[in-house]
């Protein structure tokens, strides 16, 4: 209650759209530093009719600049470049965007102040943030923790009966507590979670990582493995904490990887539909829990194929309301896959539940403080995915360290906020803002439009949404060097925008059509 207490009173003299303070570190762009007294946020100009609210950010330094524009002549385009918006070709409906809230992240956010602590949540998830609605929470550690660990290590503890959540959970419980008393409506909030390995000896290889066979669960377990994750429920449930929806596991194929490095468990299609549809979900249900159950939590490699396979078992096809990827095999495959997946499945979503940046082998600098161009890559992978009907995008951890850390496996990785509790600041990367220009004003139970025109060209890529409140918001990327004009027509009312999109520049239009 006194943490809450102090979160009200801090919150209460922030002032609403104050500037980034900007720090280079030599790379293509800038982060922005917040601390206990200070920190950006994004200022909203009461949107008149006939006009164009304009956010703004850019390589060179400017972070969510608002502006209000004017539509132009609806006899004459200006511009050869033309992006076509009609808000009456609805497609799917928008779930929101949101973070993981992991052990690292948490003992990161841990290593500030009070006060700097409460206004790096608030930049995600409070009235002055940036719409966040998702996090996603992890069933015991993961690699993003300072020690492999699960809830029940004690060998062959068949009766659960050392079963218990560590100091690591009482803080992502806290600041789960935090998140919602901050946020304009705290039943929004969706906590996501699932599992990355069973205790070692409920598997066939007796280890929390791959081993040296395929590490998966025992079939003896399958029902005692149901119970822990029952307990886990529990054990959130008595600190006031519900669990929305949850995956079978943590990419499932990382368990038949040799000697993958940090925390993994194999399910092969149907076994994974078997254990969900026959052990876990009656254990859940018996004890009151009804989370949405979705399935794969993998990389885009294996859509369709695994859920159709998954989905062989008619149980499971009734069970599971959607499919969940990660980001991290997307530059190699087409993002038509999610397509077919929706094609064949119209009734089930699609969420993207994991990305980052840093990941790659070939990322020898695994936290880059201000590159731009990985704030492109967000930005043009939440468009690639929207535009293929996934239905929201949630980011991996929320806050990391300098070195991309805590990682017991050294399996650092780049994050959108980095912490420097030495001087008790926190920075703002362009990947943050990339995620701003959606989650901000891209709100769940937004439907995304028709926006056409511009699929070959290799400089602009542009979404278009329809909010709840009947907004049109359309995000455009400008990947050149140089300005681009174009002309945004929405063709329900004939109002046209002609634009001069600033060089290396993520954009978010809003305007009641």
């Amino acid at each position: 209650m006194l943490r809450t207490v102090i979160l009200i009173a801090f919150l209460a003299v922030v002032k609403a759209g104050d500037e980034c303070i900007p720090l280079s570190f030599g790379e293509d762009s800038i982060v922005c530093v917040c601390n206990s007294t200070y920190c950006d946020s994004i200022s909203e100009p009461q949107l008149q009719e006939n006009q164009i609210l304009w956010y703004t950010s850019t390589k060179d330094g400017k972070r969510m600049q608002s502006s209000i524009i004017n539509f132009s002549n609806k006899n004459k385009s200006e511009n050869d470049l033309v992006l076509i918006v009609n808000s009456s070709q609805k497609y799917q409906k928008i779930f929101g965007f949101g973070g993981a809230m992991t052990d690292a992240a948490a003992l990161n956010i841990r290593s500030l102040s009070i006060e700097s602590q409460r206004l790096l949540l608030e930049s995600y998830y409070g009235s002055t943030g940036i719409g966040y609605t998702f996090a996603r929470i992890p069933i015991a550690g993961t690699d993003f923790s300072t020690r492999p660990y699960t809830y029940d290590d004690i060998l062959d503890d068949i009766t659960l009966s050392h079963f218990k959540l560590v100091e690591e959970d009482d803080y992502k419980i806290g600041y789960l507590h935090d998140i919602k008393s901050i946020m304009p409506n705290p039943d929004s909030l969706k906590i996501l979670t699932t599992s990355w390995s069973a205790p070692p000896w409920m598997k066939v290889t007796n280890s929390i990582t791959w081993g040296e066979i395929f590490g998966a669960l025992k079939r003896e377990y399958y029902q005692l493995y149901a119970d822990y994750i029952k307990k886990f429920f529990d054990a959130y449930k008595e600190r006031g904490i519900h669990i929305w929806g949850m995956t079978p596991g943590n990419e499932p194929f990382d368990g038949f990887i040799p000697f993958f490095t940090f925390n993994a468990m194999a399910w092969t299609p149907a076994a994974s539909a078997k254990w969900t549809t026959e052990f876990l979900a009656p254990t859940l249900s018996n004890a009151g829990y009804n989370p949405i159950f979705i399935a794969l939590d993998d990389q885009r490699f294996e859509i369709p194929w695994y859920p159709k396979m998954m989905f062989k078992n008619p149980k499971a096809e009734k069970l599971f309301s959607g499919t969940a990827v990660h980001w991290y095999a997307d530059n190699y495959f087409s993002p038509f896959r999610l397509n077919e997946l929706h094609d064949t499945y119209p009734d089930k979503f699609i969420l993207l539940t994991e990305a980052c940046t840093g990941s790659s082998p070939l990322d020898i600098r695994k936290v880059i403080l201000g590159s731009w161009e990985r704030g492109q890559r967000y930005a043009l992978n939440i468009i690639e995915n929207l535009s293929h009907m996934v239905v929201g995008w949630i980011d991996w951890n929320i806050a990391l360290n300098e070195d991309g850390a805590p990682n017991w496996a050294k399996n650092y990785v780049d994050s959108p906020i980095i912490v420097m509790p030495q001087r008790d600041e926190f920075y703002k990367q362009p990947m943050f803002y990339a995620l701003s220009h959606f989650s901000k004003f891209v709100p769940r139970d937004s439907y995304r439009i028709l926006s056409t025109g511009l699929e070959n060209n290799r400089d602009i890529k542009a979404i278009a949404f329809l909010t709840p409140e009947e907004k049109i918001v359309i995000v455009a990327v400008n990947k050149a060097s140089s300005p681009v004009a174009i002309t945004m027509k929405d063709t329900n009312t004939n109002n046209l925008i002609d634009l001069h999109l600033p060089a290396n520049s993520f954009n978010t239009l809003l305007y009641l059509p």
